[in-house]
């Protein structure tokens, strides 16, 4: 593959700025590295960062999480460099092997699913010293709690304080990334607001789609389609034996 660097987003936002390499690096080294790509790449609209290992088929987070949304990104680029359809690969924050079936629309546009066997989708109902309820999804690599609630939408020290409070409260601060999602039920669509802090990275995005806390909200509601923030759905399925994700997806960025 010519390019080194991809910013791909998933249903139209959640950028993921993906640098290709041929060896692997150290944990700190991920970090450290990956802190630099975002702050390079969050102009393009990049939400997170990753590096794909290319000889070793293995995507690994900044931070060392799981992303739904990167590792479809992953995907488009597997396919790409080996000219399939069909790729699998592991990534960080889930212990099995993905298996991704890749869909070319043009040069940039993709259409592309993802199954997760194995992946943990373990759920409890919280409740909070104020008295509201949410439900804990813990999916391994990322935890979220679901609200019904209205986002608190304008400055972001809003519902960065929200989940702040939130992370705090159910003793969350040690988990690699949290993602608090609120949403709401339009006449028969169900729309999410996630907001989403990697730990190792300490970055702070309202996503513009978020693929982990669609598994996480299909599995409090059973919607097997979530409009995320951009307007676009991602769609869901969440069996005994596996999750699966799928979108469009759109390379709109590529460096060397």
């Amino acid at each position: 593959m010519k390019k080194r660097t991809y910013l791909i987003t998933a249903a139209g936002g959640n950028g993921t700025a993906i640098r290709v390499l041929d060896n692997p690096m150290s944990r700190t080294e991920y970090a450290r590295e990956g802190k630099r790509l975002g702050h390079t790449m969050e102009q393009y609209g990049a939400e997170q960062t990753g590096f794909l290992v290319l000889p070793h088929n293995h995507l690994e987070m900044s931070g060392g999480e799981f992303c739904g949304n990167a590792s479809r990104a992953a995907a488009v680029l597997l396919s790409r460099s080996k000219d399939i359809h069909d790729v699998s690969f592991t990534t960080s924050g889930y212990s099995g092997v993905v298996r991704a079936k890749v869909i070319k629309i043009n040069d940039r546009n993709y259409d592309v699913e993802c199954v997760f066997d194995g992946l943990p989708t373990d759920s409890k109902e919280a409740t909070f010293a104020n008295g509201g309820r949410a439900t804990i999804v813990d999916l391994g690599g990322i935890v979220h709690v679901i609200l019904e609630a209205t986002f608190p939408a304008g400055d972001p020290s809003l519902y960065q304080d929200v989940h702040r409070r939130i992370t705090r409260e159910l003793g969350l601060e040690n988990r690699s990334a949290v993602g608090v999602v609120w949403f709401e039920r339009l006449g028969k669509s169900i729309k999410m607001h996630p907001v989403v802090w990697v730990k190792n990275v300490d970055t702070f995005f309202y996503e513009q789609s978020c693929g982990s806390g669609t598994i996480a909200l299909s599995k409090v509601t059973g919607a097997q389609s979530i409009v995320q923030p951009t307007g676009q759905s991602i769609e869901v399925r969440i069996t005994d034996v596996s999750v699966t994700l799928r979108s469009k997806m759109e390379i709109t960025q590529e460096d060397d």
